[in-house]
């Protein structure tokens, strides 16, 4: 199991905020991929905050590098990224989650420009799964999951023992992220990498424990 199961750990909408603002600048380029996606609920609030791309349209609204709690922002984030992939192994989550994702779409509350596929898969199957296009990862995962994908949203170029197929993935991951001219940003939820320093920490507030308080770490991947 790499991802909570229950439905009290769904990701809040306030943890969702906090990601998709640790995300920006996202631009018309950026794919955002949410590993472990269960009912669509991340990719769904995500790309409602969507707006067309034009050339003259300007670049994303920039972050506040300065708030610490989810309460302290003031409105929702928008941006320009069209392309979102949520991986999830269950098959009946997965199929609502496409529920999910068509109801939005049919009540307007995701944009006709914004395209979401689901994969129903195993998340460390790099045969079925491409995360060289993933210029944004979501991980709501236990720390046993982020320890499996890391090696997988995290190559190492000069890891020990890497074989040609690991190198390739490695090598594709760098290209995407040249072309995008940012460096990949994963954002987790909860649980941090072990060993790894965050570029950022916020703690949001959840409607289901009142007082209480939870992280979302952001790590920059160059």
């Amino acid at each position: 199991m790499l991802a909570p199961r229950k439905k009290l750990w769904s990701t809040p909408a306030s943890a969702i905020d906090v990601a998709l603002d640790f995300a920006q600048p996202l631009d018309h380029n950026d794919v955002v991929y949410d590993v472990g996606c269960g009912d669509g609920r991340v990719l769904i609030q995500m790309a409602s905050r969507s707006i067309p791309f034009s050339s003259d349209g300007g670049s994303s609204e920039e972050t506040n590098n300065n708030s610490t709690t989810s309460s302290q922002q003031s409105s929702p984030t928008h941006h320009y990224c069209k392309q979102f992939i949520g991986i999830e192994i269950s098959p009946e989550r997965a199929e609502a989650a496409q529920s999910n994702i068509r109801h939005a779409q049919e009540t307007n509350q995701i944009p006709s420009h914004v395209s979401i596929e689901i994969i129903c898969a195993n998340a460390l199957d790099t045969d079925l799964i491409d995360y060289s296009r993933a210029t944004v990862i979501f991980l709501y995962l236990v720390p046993r999951g982020l320890r499996l994908i890391k090696p997988i949203v995290w190559p190492k170029d000069d890891a020990p023992g890497t074989n040609d197929d690991d190198q390739t993935t490695s090598q594709n991951d760098s290209i995407i992220r040249q072309k995008s001219s940012k460096c990949r940003r994963v954002v987790t939820y909860m649980s941090p990498f072990e060993d790894e320093e965050h570029v950022r920490k916020e703690f949001c507030h959840v409607d289901h424990q009142v007082g209480a308080a939870w992280p979302v770490f952001l790590y920059h991947i160059k």
